[in-house]
């Protein structure tokens, strides 16, 4: 007999008596996992986002912005502590507004760095 030819047994036992009530889900948790599994895919894209597009120098700046990078240059965290930092603070309902402020007024820096008579007038690093 070759190896292949090996026999396997099973025992399925259907006359478990189970508690019906291990089976009932809940709907609430159910759309709270869908909801939290959604947040961690956009936390996931922000970050690869940040990591990509983005140098040190840049992050930095951002974070000057809101006033976290003295915290961040004083403990000398590499990129990816800054990134977690970064986002951390960009999803705080608290800090909604002052973000939302901060990538309108980065839009409007780089609408200005791609005309071709304003870009002159903006400095940027």
């Amino acid at each position: 007999m070759s190896e292949c030819e090996e026999n396997i047994s099973f025992f399925i036992d259907d006359n478990i008596e189970q508690n019906t009530s291990d089976f009932i889900i809940d709907l609430n948790e159910l759309l709270n996992i869908e909801y939290d599994y959604e947040k961690d895919n956009k936390l996931c894209t922000e970050l690869i986002n940040y990591d990509i597009n983005y140098t040190v120098k840049q992050i930095l700046l951002i974070c000057e912005y809101y006033g976290i990078a003295k915290d961040l240059r004083v403990t000398k965290c590499n990129k990816s502590d800054i990134l977690h930092t970064l986002i951390i603070y960009e999803n705080n309902i608290e800090n909604l507004e002052r973000v939302n402020k901060r990538k309108k007024l980065w839009h409007y820096i780089n609408e200005l760095k791609n005309d071709k008579f304003m870009k002159k007038y903006v400095l940027w690093n």
